[in-house]
């Protein structure tokens, strides 16, 4: 009796593991844009060493509060765009300025639950074959318990979002309180600094034609900037309280992009974002030429 019940909780599991996979992996997805406002992370010590658990949490543009299983791939207050399944609503996958982490790998994981789910339904038939008859309920307590246990809404069944998540950071304001106010130009104007220049020829909101189709899922900020002796100058744009806009590297794919002289340069931004400065430079080395 005991041996069957473990062996319908384990095949159970498998088998409603399965089935929800093979459900999300089929149903239809939406996306959502959202910015990170927690990244937390503890580790303990186990058997087999440290051990790593993230609490990664985003808010949504409507304001709901999502859970990311991304670890440290993405920043705070980044924007991202999270697909879902619009069955379970459990995150797929997340894609970012410059990377995209996928979630859920369907067929994988099927694959391989599939296989040892054979492999257990060999065994449990073997012992059936052994087994009184009445021992049949016990296999199927534990099957429906595991089944329970990974497709209740309270369980590992949950949906993706979450009560509340933090405010989004300001790190506009912690940045401007560790290195004071940098020089500002107006706009317009040229950024001189040492030998290198920069000017913003010309800017609009919304990704540049002939970039890769994912960059369509952000909100994007497009500037058309030429330069002299950039080199590997840094340029961001300034956070602001709806998050921090990232750069993306050679503007997805499109025509254009900035090739040290002059060229497009794009940002994805968090939702509700109005751009100030873009920031040309790092740190205590930094200026701000003015975009609004």
């Amino acid at each position: 009796m005991a041996s069957l019940f473990v062996i319908g909780v384990v095949l159970g599991f498998i088998a409603a593991f399965v089935c929800r996979w093979t459900a999300e992996g089929s149903a239809d997805a939406y996306d959502v844009r959202a910015v990170i406002t927690t990244t937390d992370s503890e580790t303990t010590e186990g058997q087999s060493g440290p051990h790593t658990t993230y609490e990664i949490l985003a808010v949504t543009e409507n304001g709901r509060a999502i859970d990311l299983p991304t670890g440290e791939t993405f920043g705070l207050a980044e924007p991202v765009v999270v697909r879902l399944s619009s069955l379970t609503d459990r995150v797929l996958s997340v894609r970012g300025a410059d990377t995209v982490l996928e979630v859920h790998h369907p067929w994988e994981k099927i694959a391989a639950m599939s296989a040892g789910g054979l492999l257990l339904l060999i065994g449990s038939v073997v012992v059936f074959l052994v087994a009184r008859a009445r021992s049949l309920p016990a296999f199927l307590a534990g099957a429906a318990m595991a089944a329970y246990v990974v497709l209740a809404p309270l369980g590992f069944g949950g949906t993706a979002y979450r009560e509340a998540a933090d405010p989004i950071p300001d790190l506009w304001e912690h940045r401007r309180q560790a290195w004071g106010p940098p020089p500002v130009i107006g706009r317009g104007q040229t950024v001189v600094a040492g030998d290198s220049t920069l000017r913003v020829i010309d800017r609009a909101p919304k990704p540049p034609e002939g970039a890769a189709a994912w960059l369509s899922g952000f909100h994007v900020l497009t500037l058309r900037i030429e330069a002299t002796r950039l080199g590997d100058t840094a340029l961001e744009l300034s956070a602001g309280e709806h998050g921090a806009p990232r750069r993306v590297e050679d503007c997805a794919g499109a025509p254009g992009a900035f090739d040290g002289t002059e060229g497009l340069v794009c940002f994805v931004v968090p939702p509700g974002y109005r751009p100030e400065y873009l920031v040309v430079g790092k740190l205590d080395r930094e200026i701000l030429l003015t975009l609004h």
